[in-house]
């Protein structure tokens, strides 16, 4: 019997709750992006020095690259350090304009930086600033 806030047994309930994996079409768990079963196989999907993991990204392999994990560097990191022709700096990432992961082209992606933190005292901000301005230059639009 169906609780009161529920007008579907438990078993009928779990089935209407769940969203088919995009590749096999399975029900899944609102929350993964794939099944089981997908998701190993997307897990080691690999074309020769390309990776791709389940979130979506794309890997390139790169073993001596500072950001390297397990040898390999998201490909939209090194797209942009070639555009800026230099390594990111650690409090640097890149963001994706459109949204998808695997779209590393230069017009999708943009330079972030991780923000002063609250609670500055005026002096060290002009400082910080000045920093910024050095790293970066006064032109917006080139990032």
């Amino acid at each position: 019997m169906a609780s009161s806030r529920h007008k579907l047994c438990p078993s009928c309930r779990g089935q209407v709750y769940k969203k088919p994996c995009p590749d096999c079409g399975k029900p899944i768990q609102p929350k993964s992006f794939l099944c089981g079963k997908c998701d190993g196989t997307r897990r080691r999907k690999k074309d020769g020095d390309i990776y791709h993991d389940r979130k979506g990204y794309t890997l390139i392999l790169s073993r001596n690259h500072p950001r390297a994990s397990n040898r390999y560097v998201f490909e939209h990191i090194l797209v942009m350090e070639k555009k800026l022709g230099r390594h990111l700096l650690p409090n640097e990432n890149i963001h994706h304009k459109n949204g998808i992961k695997n779209d590393n082209r230069n017009e999708n992606l943009e330079l972030w930086v991780r923000p002063q933190p609250t609670g500055v005292r005026a002096r060290d901000a002009i400082i910080w600033a000045k920093e910024i301005l050095k790293i970066y230059g006064s032109d917006e639009n080139q990032y």
